[in-house]
C-alpha cells in the first residue's frame, strides 16, 4: 500500500498506522489469502479494541488458508477507512463483516456505508457493492433492525459453524456466497428467505477463544485477552446473557495453562461474566501464580469475592475496586433479581480494604418505576459506608435502566425522559462529595429506541439518513424514542 497523497487520506492513514504500531504482536496474523473480508467494529479504537471479538474474529476467519481478514474500526472523521493490517482501504474488500456490540454504533455502520456510497439497504445494492454481514452481541437482542441494512446476518456464536461460513465466503460470486450462508443455522440471509439444508455445527470446547495482539489502550491495555467463561449462570432480570446464554461455558484450567506455557506473555486480561462465578477459580489461580502473571478481570460478582483472588489483583498493579450493587436498596436490587443484600456490599467492602484498597467504583442502574426517594436516598448510605471503612475515593457511575428484548424487563418502558432527569438530578445533590458519572439520557433511550425498533421504522430511518447526516438521524431516532416513553 503506498502512502496516500491527499493530505486529509494521509492524517487518516497516519492515525490508523499509529494504533497498530502500539500494538504487541503475540502471534502472527496470516495475511496473504486471495479473498478479503474487512472486520468492523463500528465504534472508535479504544472500545474496539477492548472486545475479543476485534482479535478473535480475525483469528477465526483467517484460519482458513483462503481468507485475508483485515481490522477495521470506526472515526467520524475518517473517508477512507484503512486496515489495522496493511493501511488498505476498505474500497479494497469485497466482503465487509461487522461485529457490533452496543445498538448506538448503529449509526456508526450506517456512516460508513454512506461514505463508502454503498447503499444502506440490501435491497438496492448491486453485484460490484461489498457483501454486508453483520454479527456481534447486538444479535442477542433484537435482530430486526439489522435485517434491512444487512445482506446476511449471523447469530450468536461464530464458533459454532466456522468451517460453513469461512467456506461460505470463498464463494466465486455474491449470489453463491449469499446461498451457501443460507444455508447455515445461525445464518438469515434477507434476500433468501428458507434453508436449502441443515447443517452440523461443531463442539464449542473445542475452541480457547483468545488474542494474538496486545493493544496499548482501551479497558485492557497490555493485556492479552483470554474468555475463559462465556455466558452467566445468574438470573438478573435486566441482562440478555443470563438468560440467553445458557447453560454457561467455562475453559478448563489446562487449556489456560497450556497457552500461558506456549506464548511468550505474562499479562492477561480474563472475560468472563464474572470471573467469581468461574468453577476452577482457585486452580486458575495457581497458574497465575506457578507462571508470575499479571491478571485484570472483566467482571467481580461481589458476594463471592475471595482475598486470593483480591491479593492477586493487587499485585497484577490493580489500584482501584470495583463492584457493581446495581442499586442502593435492597428493595430494589430484588425486583432486579441481583441477588445481593447489603451484608455481603458491606463484607465485600472490608475484605477489599483489609487487603489495602482505598479507591472504590460502584455500578448503578436508576429509573425504576417502583422507585421512591427512599431508594435514592440509599445510594447516598453505600457511599456513606464505604467512606466510613476508609476508602479515600468513591466512584459512582449510574445508567438508567433500559429495558432490552430477551431480558425479563423485555415488556417494560424506560421511564419518561422528564423523570429520568429529575432523578438525575436528586441523585447529583445528594451524591456531592462523591465522584459520580451518568450515562447520557439522551443516548440512552436512542439505545432503547434501536433495541426495539422493527423493520418498517428502520427502513424509514435509512430514507431519512440519504438525505441527512448522522447527527440528524440520532435527534430523529431520540425524538421517536421520547415520545414513545411519554
Amino acid at each position: 500500500m503506498r502512502r496516500p497523497r491527499r493530505p486529509q487520506d494521509f492524517l487518516e492513514y497516519e492515525k490508523v498506522l499509529k494504533f497498530k504500531e502500539s500494538e504487541k504482536q503475540i502471534e502472527e496474523t496470516e495475511t496473504k489469502g486471495d479473498v478479503r473480508v474487512a472486520l468492523v467494529v463500528p465504534s472508535g479504537y479504544e472500545v474496539a479494541a477492548s472486545g475479543l471479538a476485534f482479535h478473535y474474529v480475525q483469528k477465526l476467519l483467517n484460519s482458513h488458508p483462503r481468507i485475508r481478514c483485515e481490522r477495521f474500526f470506526y472515526d467520524e472523521t475518517f473517508k477512507k477507512f484503512y486496515s489495522l493490517e496493511t493501511q488498505t482501504p476498505i474500497d479494497e474488500f469485497p466482503i465487509w463483516l461487522f461485529s457490533v456490540s452496543f445498538e448506538n454504533d448503529f449509526s456508526n455502520l450506517l456512516d460508513i456505508l454512506k461514505k463508502k456510497d454503498v447503499p444502506l439497504s440490501w435491497k438496492e445494492r448491486e453485484d460490484y457493492h461489498p457483501l454486508i454481514i453483520i454479527g456481534g452481541a447486538v444479535t442477542y437482542l433484537n435482530e430486526e433492525f439489522l435485517i434491512p441494512v444487512a445482506d446476511a446476518v449471523y447469530y450468536g456464536e461464530l464458533e459454532k459453524y466456522l468451517d460453513l461460513f469461512t467456506e461460505a465466503l470463498t464463494g466465486e460470486t455474491k449470489q453463491e456466497i449469499l446461498s451457501s450462508l443460507s444455508r447455515i443455522p445461525s445464518v438469515e440471509v434477507p434476500s433468501l428467505k428458507e434453508h436449502s439444508e441443515i447443517a452440523t455445527g461443531v463442539d464449542l470446547n473445542d475452541f480457547l477463544p483468545h488474542s494474538s495482539v496486545v493493544p496499548s489502550r482501551g479497558v485492557f491495555p497490555g493485556k492479552l485477552l483470554v474468555e475463559v467463561g462465556r455466558g452467566c449462570i445468574r438470573r438478573c432480570a435486566f441482562c440478555i446473557f443470563g438468560k440467553n446464554l445458557k447453560p454457561a461455558r467455562f475453559v478448563k484450567p489446562e487449556r489456560f495453562e497450556e497457552l500461558v506455557k506456549n506464548t511468550p506473555y505474562s499479562e492477561y486480561g480474563l472475560i468472563s461474566a464474572t470471573i467469581t462465578d468461574y468453577p476452577w477459580l482457585e486452580d486458575l489461580l495457581d497458574t497465575v501464580e506457578k507462571y508470575q502473571l499479571k491478571i485484570s478481570v472483566s467482571s467481580l460478582r461481589l458476594d463471592r469475592l475471595s482475598e486470593r483472588l483480591l491479593r492477586t489483583l493487587k499485585d497484577s498493579g490493580q489500584r482501584s475496586f470495583t463492584i457493581a450493587p446495581e442499586a442502593g436498596s435492597q428493595r430494589i436490587r430484588d425486583i432486579l433479581k441481583k441477588d445481593i443484600t447489603d451484608e455481603q456490599i458491606e463484607n465485600a467492602l472490608k475484605l477489599a480494604r483489609k487487603l489495602d484498597f482505598d479507591r472504590v467504583k460502584m455500578y448503578f442502574i436508576y429509573g425504576l418505576e417502583e422507585e421512591t426517594e427512599e431508594d435514592l436516598e440509599a445510594f447516598k448510605k453505600l457511599g456513606d459506608l464505604a467512606v466510613r471503612l476508609g476508602y479515600r475515593e468513591v466512584h459512582m457511575s449510574f445508567n438508567p435502566l433500559i429495558p432490552k428484548p430477551g431480558t425479563e424487563f423485555e415488556r417494560r418502558k424506560m421511564e419518561p425522559v422528564d423523570v429520568l432527569r429529575k432523578k438525575e438530578k436528586i441523585l447529583k445533590n445528594l451524591l456531592k462529595g462523591f465522584r459520580v458519572d451518568f450515562e447520557s439520557i439522551r443516548e440512552s433511550v436512542v439505545q432503547y429506541t434501536i433495541a426495539h425498533a422493527g423493520k418498517e421504522e428502520v427502513e424509514s430511518w435509512l430514507k431519512f439518513f440519504e438525505k441527512s447526516d448522522k447527527k440528524l438521524l440520532g435527534k430523529l431516532i431520540y425524538e421517536e424514542g421520547r415520545k414513545r416513553l411519554c
